[in-house]
């Protein structure tokens, strides 16, 4: 059976995350069981006493045992409650990361997948320990203790009062579970206009963003947008709550007849002599919880049940986290053949998931061991897209792309990954210490680390640092972390990709924010960092393609010239024609800068 399996995945799961939780709970299970028949049982003796012989010594013994027993159980609660708060926290620390590491994991094309993201969303908040074992487990178990308990005490009264209490609870049971049902169902909807939420708030709220919202008065687009998503969230969640509104009228209507019966029955026995006012009291207490436990007991059921769809959702997410080609993944990372080129595309076509326009069209070309080539062509042209294939963040719709004669989808992913050194153009600079982003998982080698900075042009940032290389940059993890310019964070991670002396490096606009002396000093260190090593470089600045062998010309995702700077100008083509255009820009004429 689904739900039994799905239930024992969740078991397993939690012991997983946390053994420790389980106990944490058995704690929280024992005590809040016991305490309302305290509540229920002492108080109905205080007041026999009170109405029969009037004892005072048998009141006040009665009334130190009922506070003794509280102040016990109050004491056991406050004494466990940190070890039951640091199991939560544990857990909730450990699930996600757990997540995240799914996350980190996962194929890149399927982040950009907004039915993926839904579905993270989704399983995130629901498949949770600490929400399974604390708010469904735990409550599920403690009511049940209670139910047993009360319907004992019930059944003392009257067989037919059980029977009568039972029946309106069943018709609880069903409105509840339509309840649930409607709010399944509404889930995917309210995951959705959170995450959009979360990206508006997080947009008008963050230092990133803080300078292109103010300068270019983003605000008001921002805020229109948060505006209209605001109107359809508030258009869809009126007709849930409309069909919430009938079922919770009628779950009201059930709980008015109960509570009618269980006065009338239990006033008319006791004014008949067959109960004293504190069974009374008892009685009426007991029915009254009892519902209560039974309601919470078939509430936790039909959770338990939406759960195990919930769980549904995050086999599917699980499988969709497992990275597409990592069964093919068989090959270790091939040694370098001098016969054979280092990568080859033979005949790749790309169209990106869910989209129709053909970014990449047949492309085919070689790169050989050492060689330096610049990718060159107008916004749009498929240049990214080829750094994109190389890096595996997408595979080919149509062709292979091979390393030393072998397909690059089928060697190891870390293995293919520690081979690649990559400057994207959206770089990100990490909220480490500046040390961390330059290492990051490489072993520390402190002669190539010097090395590094210096070539990077970096030496006098470091020298300005308050605890230099331990400087931490942002301020997430230290408040005395430093800001970085966008010129500053590309030369960090040109320093990064420098350090990690990869086989091949990729240099995606790599000069994009640095000024020109600081881009010259980078052109200048270019050919000797990137000595022995097969290296991309993608730039719109093509005064940097005269340091490369060769220069491929992209343009509607088709390779439409290919040859060295002199070559291609001789062919008087589209590269000739963008490089004068951007030469205009420097020729110093006898009137000055034209």
């Amino acid at each position: 059976m689904k739900f039994i399996r799905n239930m024992a995945f969740m078991f397993r799961y939690s012991w997983k995350i946390s053994k420790r939780s389980f106990l944490a709970a058995a704690i929280q299970i024992t005590l809040g069981a016991v305490e309302p028949f305290i509540y229920l049982i002492f108080p109905a003796l205080v007041i026999d006493e009170l109405t029969g012989e009037r004892d005072w010594n048998t009141v006040l013994l009665i009334i130190g045992l009922f506070i003794g027993s509280l102040v016990l159980l109050r004491g056991l609660s406050i004494a466990f409650n940190v070890f039951i708060n640091m199991s939560i926290n544990r857990s909730d620390v450990k699930t996600g990361l757990s997540y995240a590491y799914q996350c980190a994991k996962m194929d890149y094309e399927k982040l950009e997948d907004e039915k993926v993201r839904n579905l993270q969303q989704t399983v995130v908040k629901q498949v949770h320990p600490n929400n399974f074992i604390f708010l469904i487990l735990s409550s599920f178990l403690t009511s049940l203790i209670q139910l047993f308990g009360y319907a004992y005490l019930i059944a003392m009264l009257h067989p037919v009062v059980l029977a009568v209490i039972f029946c309106l609870v069943v018709a609880n049971y069903f409105l509840n579970r339509k309840l649930s049902k409607n709010e399944y169902r509404y889930q995917p909807t309210l995951s959705r206009y959170t995450r959009l939420f979360d990206y508006l708030f997080e947009t008008m709220t963050n230092f990133d963003y803080a300078k292109e919202v103010r300068v270019n008065r983003a605000k008001e687009i921002l805020s229109g947008k948060f505006d209209r998503t605001a109107s359809d969230f508030n258009t869809d969640n009126k007709k849930f709550l409309k069909k919430q509104l009938w079922v919770n009228i009628l779950l009201r209507v059930v709980s008015f007849v109960q509570m009618l019966f269980s006065y009338g029955y239990v006033a008319y026995i006791a004014i008949m002599g067959e109960i004293s006012v504190g069974e009374f009291s008892l009685y009426i207490g007991a029915i009254y919880n009892l519902s209560g436990a039974f309601n919470n007991v078939v509430a936790q059921c039909i959770k338990m049940k939406f759960l195990s769809k919930y769980i549904d959702d995050y086999h599917e997410y699980e499988n969709i986290a497992l990275p597409q080609h990592e069964k093919t993944e068989i090959n270790d990372m091939p040694q370098k053949n001098p016969a054979l080129p280092m990568f080859e595309f033979e005949h790749v076509s790309f169209v990106y998931p869910n989209t129709e326009r053909v970014v990449l069209n047949d492309v085919s070309i070689r790169i050989h061991t050492g060689e330096k080539l610049s990718i060159v062509g107008m916004n749009g042209a498929g240049k990214t897209t080829f750094v994109k294939l190389l890096c595996r963040f997408y595979y080919p719709t149509k062709g292979v792309i091979k390393y030393y004669g072998v397909d690059i989808s089928t060697i190891k992913r870390e293995e293919y990954l520690r081979a690649l050194a990559v400057v994207f153009q959206d770089f990100k600079v990490f909220s480490f210490s500046f040390l961390e982003n330059i290492v990051l998982n490489q072993p520390l080698d402190e002669e190539k680390l010097d090395r590094t900075i210096r070539d990077a042009g970096l030496q006098s940032r470091v020298d300005s640092l308050p605890n230099g290389l331990a400087t931490n940059i942002y301020k997430d993890f230290d408040e005395n972390g430093i800001e970085f310019s966008g010129g500053e964070g590309q030369k960090l991670v040109i320093a990064r990709a420098y350090y990690k002396d990869a086989r091949f490096v990729i240099l995606d606009e790599p000069t994009a924010a640095l000024d020109a002396l600081a881009e010259d000093e980078i052109y200048q260190n270019f050919k000797e960092i990137t000595a022995g090593k097969t290296s991309i470089f993608i730039s719109h600045r093509l005064a940097s393609t005269r340091f490369c062998d060769h220069i491929a010309v992209f343009q509607d995702g088709k390779i439409v010239e290919y040859g060295d700077h002199e070559a291609l100008m001789q062919q008087n083509g589209l590269y000739a024609e963008m490089f004068d255009k951007q030469a205009q820009y420097y020729r110093v004429s006898d009137g000055g800068a034209q």
